[in-house]
């Protein structure tokens, strides 16, 4: 059995934070590559403080280039709008990765971590 921490990495996407109504925050282009192509990828959007009638929508977005990692959004997370966690389970389809995080109506804190299944060579298949 190979050690989960050579086998994962962690990426704070969007790191915890207050944002406003109607507030866009996006996580800048994130290279998969970095990260041994991952198979798989867990979109865990953590929210803490929401105001009365606030929620976030997350999105992930994807492109061959960094420049157009906004260009497809490939999932679009149900609103969530209550104290907690979400989990979402994401295969990506391209190179480059934009997390973008919307909040409605109200003050939103949250923030969204990427989990992602290392690749590298050698590893591929193994233990699947």
């Amino acid at each position: 059995m190979r050690d989960l921490a050579e086998n994962i990495a962690i990426v704070a996407a969007i790191r915890p934070q207050l944002s406003a109504a109607a507030a866009v925050v996006d996580s800048g282009s994130i290279d998969l590559a970095d990260y041994g192509y991952p198979r798989k990828i867990l979109v865990i959007v953590s929210v803490g403080i929401v105001v009365a009638g606030g929620s976030v929508i997350v999105d992930v977005e994807s492109g061959d280039t960094a420049l157009t990692c906004t260009a497809n959004t490939d999932v679009s997370m149900p609103s969530i709008a209550a104290i907690g966690d979400e989990i979402y389970e994401y295969k990506p389809t391209r190179r480059y990765l934009n997390i973008e995080g919307t909040v409605a109506a109200q003050n939103t804190t949250y923030g969204v971590t990427l989990i992602m299944e290392h690749c590298r060579f050698g590893n591929r298949g193994a233990d699947d």
